[in-house]
């Protein structure tokens, strides 16, 4: 698979949200999500009750697309691959804080540990996106 430049790569990065595919029990769907990378891969989370984990969780193949631009000048990629669980606790709290301080300018922001809970909260999961393939534009 080719690798994205820097510069897109950092693009993306700096992007608010991921566009996440994974197939329910009947139906496609493409959820916004938040994310966060770490170390060079991309991490999301959500509840384990969720509705998009349950369905991940029995078929982890997913797509994600994390795209932007303006005045005809776009950037992006567009990847497909495995959601892996994330059960490793440092890892974990890498994640937690990276996605604090992403979204909320910190992991102590109350906001932050409303929808995250504490840093190990049993009922948040966090996935790797996996890629196998995909593809990169920029112009």
């Amino acid at each position: 698979m080719k690798k994205p430049t820097k510069s897109l790569k950092a693009f993306c990065e700096k992007q608010e949200l991921v566009r996440l595919a994974y197939s329910d029990r009947s139906n496609p769907r493409v959820v916004p999500v938040w994310f966060v990378v770490v170390g060079s891969d991309y991490y999301i989370g959500t509840s384990v009750s969720s509705p998009k984990w349950k369905a991940i969780k029995r078929k982890p193949r997913v797509g994600w697309v994390i795209d932007g631009g303006e005045d005809k000048k776009y950037k992006g990629m567009s990847m497909f691959g495995q959601a892996e669980e994330v059960t490793d606790k440092k890892l974990r709290a890498k994640i937690y804080r990276a996605l604090g301080e992403k979204y909320f300018g910190s992991a102590d922001e109350p906001n932050h540990q409303e929808i995250w809970g504490e840093v190990d909260d049993p009922d948040t999961v966090y996935m790797r996106l996996k890629a196998e393939d995909g593809s990169y534009w920029e112009y």
